[in-house]
């Protein structure tokens, strides 16, 4: 890898040239003088990976200032624009009892108090997800295909969210990969450094429609809108707790789960504390740098990696090639032994590539977990504190 360039390394490689210089090379030769007569005419220069390899250190920027910590003094900076999507599960599961209680009037009742409560510069949108088709296998289509934004984006009117909260019955499926896109797709466009986008899904199951929950939300946090992925699961089986699990770790956010009437009450009241707290805002901010920080040394790994994994491939069938060659110029090279050393350099080049640059971004991916779930941590333990 440090060693440089042959004469005619990849975009200089000079077929006839190199043939020209095989031709000048005795007959009978060991098959290690041939092998390195071969490199040192075609060895790709792969010294800016390596380097990239020796020098780059993983390291991140540190945590901003901690509310408590900052200093006062000055005009208080302006709120954040603050965009809250509440996707709600409406499939035939939420007409069961929790308590005593229907889940689906359980949950209304939880989300309107939660709407209620926002902070004054908050919009908030209302999108619901399994209240069409049946949960029977004639109605799996409609229901699987079907998500309505009942409430869009806006400032809280007690009577239009009332209204739009009561209009649709549990019934269908559970489509929440596709709620998630089309969430997305409400909130395109908005985003920025003065915005929070916040989404909330509520469920009590997981996906039944073959969507991809865990990539939509991925791609919603990753994307210009940014948005927190939330997920409160409503009396979920431990069989599928984790599947929710993965969607809000997908998309940055966490899993609230809530086994009682009263456990899904709170967790609302909590939540709508949250998006008023100082903590809230340092966590998500440094979650949100951190993840992107990680990511650009992830990425750029990869990149290097695929573009010296594809050269070595190239440069392996040159060489190999020009064995050949020598087999119909030359009468005693042991051109299969050439061959196997030819192989074995490309096939411990390519682990050496691989291998290295995996450390890379496990080392970014595990400094950066640790980074966020201490900050997390921290802000959960800080609100917490707060709300007692």
């Amino acid at each position: 890898m440090k060693a440089g360039p042959g004469q005619y390394p990849a975009d200089e490689y000079d077929e006839e040239a190199v043939h020209a210089q095989i031709d000048k090379w005795p007959d009978g030769l060991e098959p290690e003088e041939y092998f390195y007569g071969i490199v040192s005419l075609t060895a790709v220069d792969y010294r800016e990976y390596q380097e990239f390899l020796d020098t780059v250190v993983v390291e991140f920027d540190e945590v901003t200032a901690t509310p408590d910590g900052e200093s006062g003094g000055g005009a208080e900076a302006p709120l954040p624009e603050l965009n809250v999507q509440i996707l709600l599960d409406a499939s035939g599961s939420m007409a069961g009892q929790i308590d005593g209680e229907v889940k689906m009037d359980l949950a209304k009742e939880a989300i309107t108090e939660f709407a209620e409560d926002l902070p004054e510069n908050a919009k908030v949108s209302l999108r619901v997800y399994g209240h069409a088709g049946t949960n029977q296998q004639d109605g799996k289509e409609e229901s699987c295909s079907t998500t309505e934004e009942v409430y869009a984006l806006g400032s809280y009117n007690e009577n239009q969210f009332n209204e739009a909260l009561d209009q649709f019955s549990p019934t269908g499926y559970t489509p929440i990969g596709l709620a998630i896109e089309e969430a997305a797709a409400d909130l395109e466009g908005i985003s920025g450094d003065d915005v929070q986008n916040v989404v909330y899904v509520v469920s009590d199951g997981e996906e039944t429609c073959g969507g991809d929950p865990v990539e939509a939300a991925k791609a919603l946090h990753s994307s210009d809108i940014g948005a927190l992925v939330n997920i409160i699961g409503f009396d979920i089986a431990d069989s599928e707790r984790k599947a929710l699990e993965a969607i809000a770790q997908a998309g940055e956010g966490e899993y609230l789960g809530a086994d009682t009437a009263q456990d899904f009450r709170e967790t609302f009241r909590e939540e709508r504390a949250v998006l008023i707290d100082e903590w809230f805002e340092w966590s998500s901010e440094n979650v949100e740098a951190n993840y992107d920080q990680m990511m650009e040394y992830v990425d750029l790994s990869n990149e290097y990696s695929q573009e010296a994994v594809e050269l070595n491939n190239e440069e392996e069938q040159r060489q190999r090639e020009l064995t050949e060659y020598m087999e119909e110029t030359m009468e005693d090279a042991d051109t299969i032994a050439v061959r196997s050393m030819i192989s074995k350099r490309a096939i411990n080049m390519r682990q050496h590539i691989r291998d290295e640059f995996l450390d890379m971004r496990q080392e970014a991916r595990e400094k950066g977990l640790e980074i966020r779930q201490e900050v997390r941590e921290r802000g959960l333990e800080e609100r917490q504190e707060l709300r007692d």
